[in-house]
């Protein structure tokens, strides 16, 4: 029985040129992406932490039992701040990065070519 060979025609491309919008809008998504799960991760923290502390700070008695009422608020209101700035910090950064990094490529695809892709 004869094997059937089968050839792939390659056809490789090259990258020349990145459109910084673009790619300061799609990594300005995937950091807010990022910004999403870092701030759910931390916020969660923030807050255990600040429930831990305030239940060491109540046993002290009655005066340490007040403080112990506003480091639970103060715990949540800062771990709420958390889960809303973290994305929008983390989208900013994004866009400025993608920016600067596609402004780079560009410039340096002057100098080496770009880069050689391989596409089907």
């Amino acid at each position: 029985m004869a094997e059937a060979t089968i050839l792939y025609k390659t056809n490789k491309r090259v990258l020349r040129k990145v459109g910084v919008l673009s790619a300061a809008k799609v990594l300005a998504a995937l950091y807010t992406i990022l910004g999403v799960i870092y701030g759910v991760i931390y916020g969660l923290m923030l807050m255990a932490f600040s429930v831990i502390g305030s239940a060491s700070a109540g046993a002290g008695g009655q005066e340490f039992a007040e403080l112990a009422a506003l480091g639970i608020g103060g715990g949540i209101a800062a771990s709420l701040g958390v889960l809303i700035c973290t994305p929008i910090l983390f989208a900013v950064l994004g866009f400025i990065a993608g920016a600067i990094m596609a402004a780079v490529y560009n410039f340096t695809t002057r100098f080496t070519g770009g880069l050689e892709l391989e596409v089907e």
